[in-house]
């Protein structure tokens, strides 16, 4: 298990396929990772984080799904941020062709580096 639990877990997800990210790329068949506020605290064996967390304040039992811990976003769109929610509703090429490409040829320098600024802000607070 990695890191020691100092403290109560707010949750403990456990009984998934965790998928590491270590060195070794090692997935847990019964894994878990514990979380206190917005941090991973722990990863590793269900049984070892479960004990390491007993008095949890809330456990989720993943029934054998995927768990990625850590997953980190590598593909942003910066100027994008502003027009989040403009067009969930529709197909991609509605999406690009009426909704996305037309909203970012109005926008100005000043419109993209706020954007910019309030992407960059998210990513930083996600981790």
């Amino acid at each position: 298990m990695t890191q020691a639990a100092a403290v109560s877990a707010d949750i403990v997800l456990h009984n998934a396929f965790v998928v590491t990210m270590d060195g070794a790329l090692t997935v847990l068949r019964d894994g878990a990772i514990a979380v206190v506020g917005d941090r991973i605290a722990a990863v590793g064996p269900s049984a070892d984080v479960l004990g390491a967390f007993p008095g949890a304040a809330q456990t989720l039992n993943l029934a054998g799904r995927i768990l990625l811990p850590g997953f980190v976003n590598t593909h942003v769109h910066t100027s994008q941020q502003l027009a989040r929610g403009i067009a969930d509703d529709v197909d991609l090429m509605t999406w690009l062709h009426g909704r996305i490409w037309p909203y970012e040829s109005h926008m100005t320098e000043e419109d993209s580096y706020a954007s910019t600024l309030l992407c960059g802000i998210e990513l930083i607070r996600s981790g």
